[in-house]
């Protein structure tokens, strides 16, 4: 299983890009946990301050929305996702349909050959 995750700009331009290998992963909503948790990582050490994270994965959207606790499988990474969250001058996250995140999935199923892919705008 891989994860892939695409910054744009608001203006729509890929800013940066990244995939990883999962080893020992194979649900799809804890690989989307790491995906997002993966990609506000890079955003704060690309410096950014301003962020929107779009993702097709409504529960994974609901769960880092929700001011519960999650105690489900993911709950950990949806906790690390709050922390550094907070971390921006603005941060939030949308859900969208999944052919609104078709490069993010490409990235993620090319891992298979290419592993590792990082691109900086």
């Amino acid at each position: 299983v891989g994860m892939g995750f695409v910054a744009r700009n608001h203006l729509g331009k890929c800013m940066f890009a990244g995939n990883e290998q999962l080893q020992g992963f194979s649900e799809p909503e804890l690989a989307e946990a790491l995906a997002i948790r993966r990609a506000l990582e890079v955003c704060r050490s690309e410096g950014c301050l301003s962020i929107v994270l779009a993702s097709d994965c409504l529960s994974m959207v609901n769960k880092i929305k929700s001011t519960a606790q999650d105690r489900s499988r993911v709950g950990t990474v949806v906790s690390d996702i709050k922390s550094l969250a907070s971390g921006f001058t603005r941060c939030s996250f949308l859900h969208v349909r999944r052919g609104m995140n078709v490069a993010a999935h490409k990235l993620a199923h090319s891992c298979e050959h290419y592993v590792n892919l990082f691109y900086l705008g």
